[in-house]
């Protein structure tokens, strides 16, 4: 990409439901000295894939531009989103610049915590991969054994069960400590306290 010849500095203000407003956000970059024009918005969730405002805001920027947010986390989905598209808009020679203090990621420290961050993030996400398919293997394992594998597993309700159930009741102990006690769900435990006891 060509550098310009008079850079410019663009904003951008992004909220994630249609219900909330860029108000605050567009009225601190302008008050930074942006033109209302140049300030680009977006009312989607981070987790979106298309955010057309900020689609068309890197499709006029250009090297020696800078861009103007309120905090780094309106630039993406995720930190590993956020941290990869500052890298991608600095190799085009653009600067990004948050108006949150603490968030300033240029220069060569910028650099290295960018770095840092992005490593720590993939190996989050690296954890968390391996966390479902250890969860997954396990429940395909008990499915194999012919065991529940979704929900909490079941006790069969027996009249042992109620008249636990009835028991610690009257001992004063609440509908969470009987669940964890007895292995009976949530729901079962309101039935049976809600019947009256058999003679």
């Amino acid at each position: 990409m060509t550098e310009n010849m008079t850079s410019k500095t663009f904003g951008y203000a992004r909220v994630s439901t249609t219900s909330q407003t860029n108000d605050r956000q567009v009225d601190a970059l302008t008050e930074r000295g942006i033109d209302r024009a140049d300030i680009f918005e977006d009312k989607i969730s981070g987790a979106r894939q298309s955010r057309p405002g900020l689609d068309d805001l890197l499709s006029r920027v250009r090297a020696g531009d800078t861009i103007v947010v309120a905090s780094m986390d309106r630039l993406g989905r995720s930190a590993l989103h956020v941290l990869s598209t500052l890298a991608d808009l600095e190799d085009q020679g653009i600067t990004v610049k948050s108006l949150k203090p603490g968030e300033d990621f240029s220069g060569a420290t910028g650099k290295l915590v960018r770095a840092v961050m992005t490593h720590v993030a993939e190996w989050e996400r690296s954890m968390n991969a391996e966390r479902v398919a250890e969860a997954r293997a396990a429940k395909a394992a008990r499915s194999k054994d012919g065991e529940q594998v979704t929900g909490r597993p079941r006790t069969a309700m027996t009249d042992a069960n109620l008249r636990e159930v009835r028991k610690l009741k009257a001992k004063g102990r609440s509908v969470a400590e009987i669940v964890k006690l007895t292995g009976v769900s949530r729901a079962s435990v309101y039935r049976i306290l809600q019947q009256a006891p058999t003679k």
